[in-house]
């Protein structure tokens, strides 16, 4: 019998993190599900992952693609995926309990329900990276939504359920393979703000009455303190941050939503030049260096950044 849920783990060059993880995916007690580790670490075979996670369980397989970021790798579990449900789960994260999956699973037993985020628990080494937001009513109306031009806000912490979200994030989120066929999967040309491109789609292919829906009691824990990964939190080199959030905004948002971006571009604009210098001191933030010196590079270098994209050929 096929598998009603895929969960998908991202890996990149943490194999000696898999064996936990598995472990406890493998404890879960929801009654149809198969791992599919999504491996991207160079020089092993999948032989090599498989026998890294410590078990010959056969409802756990393993996919091999090159290192090409997070979106790459969720399009590849999708296209692997044997479930008609998709659970995202990166190398760094470990569900808490047994039931987790059985609790994020709970909601999409409403056909209307696409998606399911549960709650993310932050622990480890390195500055919180959740944006505060102290008033409760403000937490739980911005949290997994978008700002006027389309800049993702704050992750998800609530202790409250929620029809309200716009955006799963990726990991801890279970998402139906339908949709991604809907919506053209994510795409793979940019490594930061990954999640979006899909779900700014399915914003306008969205049909009556369907929703995405937040669970706190699909609690995760995501490890800070853990060496690998795609690292992609800690560039510090603002040109590339910079760049990155030109793109974002420019073949990203755009192409789905033109009025935010060209419709508005005299408000937009300075917006772009402020939000650039905010993303390049995030990176700032996490050495604890230079954190003004990175937010002007950053807007200094914002509106050739800005024109680079608006002429770039489009793929």
């Amino acid at each position: 019998m096929s598998p009603s849920v895929t969960v998908v783990v991202r890996s990149f060059n943490r194999l000696a993190e898999l064996p936990p993880l598995v472990a406890v995916l493998l404890a879960q007690d929801h009654p149809s599900f198969e791992v599919l580790i999504v491996d991207s670490t160079r020089g092993v075979s999948a032989g090599d992952v498989l026998a890294a996670t410590g078990t010959a369980d056969p409802r756990v397989r393993v996919v091999q693609t090159p290192p090409r970021g997070c979106a790459a790798a969720a399009n590849a579990g999708m296209r692997a995926a044997l479930g008609d449900v998709v659970v995202s789960v990166d190398d760094d994260d470990v569900p808490c309990g047994t039931d987790w999956l059985r609790t994020l699973m709970a909601p999409l037993a409403d056909p209307l329900c696409l998606g399911v985020n549960g709650r993310m628990v932050y622990v480890g080494g390195g500055p919180e990276r959740v944006p505060r937001v102290r008033a409760s009513w403000l937490r739980d109306r911005w949290m997994l939504s978008y700002g006027p031009f389309l800049k993702p806000r704050v992750f998800p912490g609530s202790p409250n359920a929620s029809r309200r979200i716009r955006w799963l994030t990726g990991g801890n989120a279970a998402l139906r393979r339908e949709v991604w066929h809907r919506c053209g999967g994510w795409d793979e040309f940019i490594g930061y703000h990954n999640e979006h491109s899909l779900f700014l789609r399915l914003a306008g292919r969205m049909r009556a009455g369907e929703y995405l829906a937040y669970e706190p009691s699909a609690a995760m824990t995501i490890r800070r303190d853990v060496a690998g990964g795609l690292e992609h939190r800690t560039v510090l080199d603002p040109q590339e941050r910079v760049d990155t959030v030109a793109t974002y905004y420019l073949r990203v948002v755009a192409p789905e939503h033109p009025w935010r971006i060209w419709g508005l571009l005299p408000l937009f604009a300075p917006y772009f030049i402020f939000d650039a210098g905010v993303h390049a001191a995030e990176q700032a933030e996490v050495a604890r260096v230079g954190l003004p010196a990175q937010f002007l590079r950053g807007m200094l270098r914002a509106p050739a950044a800005f024109v680079r994209q608006a002429l770039a050929p489009r793929e």
